[in-house]
């Protein structure tokens, strides 16, 4: 079979023509089979390049969804899978991003407690958040250690000057004790 034509239709995708049939591949099959105009292409080598790029798409799926919307592995398995590929092709492809180093779930649980935490979240609640989005356990540990003392003290006086606000109308004792509940309900120990 030889290539008829091979044109680019979109950013990293070309439309392969062979045959009066029409493939949309990705640029990295196109290289690395060496798919161009008057090439010969045999029947394995088409269907080897599909299946391998058909790979490749629900990788650069999981890649494009971790990135953009700051999922880790389990969450973007649960997306891929939501959008009709199974749980071997889905894990497969979170695993080679995460091997090649396009999804590292530390830097991301650091990033997402470090934000929470100038949120006015405390470590309570920044830990509960983080396992509600199926973070390992050594990787919310690893993250909670990592906070900087200043996010978590900003956070807390950000809250207690909202509520100091809020509940100025209210005697000392009430007040203190709505503090103390709300910096309980936030996750952090004590005043």
């Amino acid at each position: 079979m030889i290539i008829s034509d091979l044109k680019k239709v979109k950013p990293g995708y070309y439309e392969l023509s062979i045959e009066e049939k029409k493939y949309l591949v990705t640029e990295d099959s196109v290289l690395k089979y060496r798919l161009f105009k008057g090439y010969e292409i045999s029947q394995k080598q088409l269907e080897e390049c599909l299946v391998e790029d058909d790979f490749s798409k629900i990788k650069n799926k999981a890649f494009v969804y971790s990135l953009k919307y700051l999922k880790n592995g389990y969450e973007t398995i649960r997306y891929l899978e939501d959008r009709g590929i199974s749980y071997i092709e889905a894990k497969k492809a979170v695993e080679e991003i995460k091997k090649e180093g396009k999804l590292n779930e530390q830097a991301l649980a650091n990033g997402i407690a470090a934000g929470l935490a100038r949120s006015s979240n405390g470590p309570y609640m920044i830990r509960f958040k983080l396992k509600n989005r199926h973070f390992d356990s050594n990787v919310v540990e690893e993250a909670l250690s990592s906070l900087v003392e200043e996010d978590i003290l900003w956070g807390k006086e950000k809250l207690f000057k909202k509520a100091d606000a809020r509940y100025k109308s209210l005697s000392k004792i009430e007040k203190d004790r709505k503090m103390k509940e709300l910096l309980y309900r936030h996750g952090y120990e004590s005043l």
